[in-house]
């Protein structure tokens, strides 16, 4: 558990081997780290490097955390393996502080390199039929999904990798077009709306959302 109310926490949702997360600690070094993560090694890796763990499913359950807790939220390549964003997304908008932000980061739909495969009748690489993704995204798509409810505004929007570039020059040429890089990442504010991120269900756009059972908690 954190240590002082006054320490930054800083929350990784699928954090791996604590890549995103270590790395926030180089920059803010008294920060609070807690994570959520499966992974039996990857569990002990990160318990070894004093991150706080928990252990649970993230599509139903609830984040073990106060609401209004956290001042970062890092989620990185975990989206598109999930059926129930909606879930998750609520839970993200809850324990984000009011100053909060969360970066979330995706393989992109859109990439280039993904558009000339569909355009030449091929399956796009990111979301492979023999592969773990369930969902795919394109930059368009997922600024609408995560501003919906107006509860959540895509503060910026970047890229990674840009096929077929060297490191360097793919930075560059990802952060200038991160509609057709490999991969996106969405800088996410929480807005002043009273609303909740589930309430768009209540919206007329719910309406295109009845035929899936959507998690929405329990009752």
């Amino acid at each position: 558990m954190c240590r002082s109310r006054d320490e930054p926490v800083i929350l990784d949702i699928g954090a791996g081997r604590g890549e995103d997360i270590l790395a926030v600690r180089e920059q803010l070094p008294g920060a609070c780290l807690q994570a959520i993560e499966s992974f039996p090694v990857s569990i002990e890796f990160l318990k070894r490097n004093d991150v706080g763990v928990s252990e649970i499913d993230i599509e139903t359950s609830v984040l073990p955390f106060e609401s209004r807790s956290i001042d970062l939220v890092i989620c990185n390549q975990v989206y598109e393996h999930l059926k129930e964003i909606f879930w998750l997304t609520s839970e993200i908008e809850r324990v984000l502080k009011p100053d909060g932000a969360s970066i979330i980061g995706v393989p992109n739909l859109g990439s280039l390199h993904n558009r000339l495969l569909l355009l030449a009748g091929q399956q796009p690489a990111a979301i492979h039929v023999l592969g773990p993704h369930v969902r795919g995204f394109t930059v368009p798509g997922l600024r609408r999904f995560f501003e919906a409810a107006g509860t959540l505004k895509v503060e910026r929007v970047g890229g990674s990798n840009f096929y077929p570039f060297g490191r360097k020059t793919a930075r560059l040429v990802a952060n200038m077009m991160p509609r057709l890089a490999v991969s996106s990442f969405y800088l996410l504010r929480r807005t002043n709306s009273p609303r909740r991120f589930l309430d768009l269900f209540d919206d007329p756009i719910g309406m295109e959302l009845v035929d899936t059972p959507f998690y929405r908690g329990s009752s």
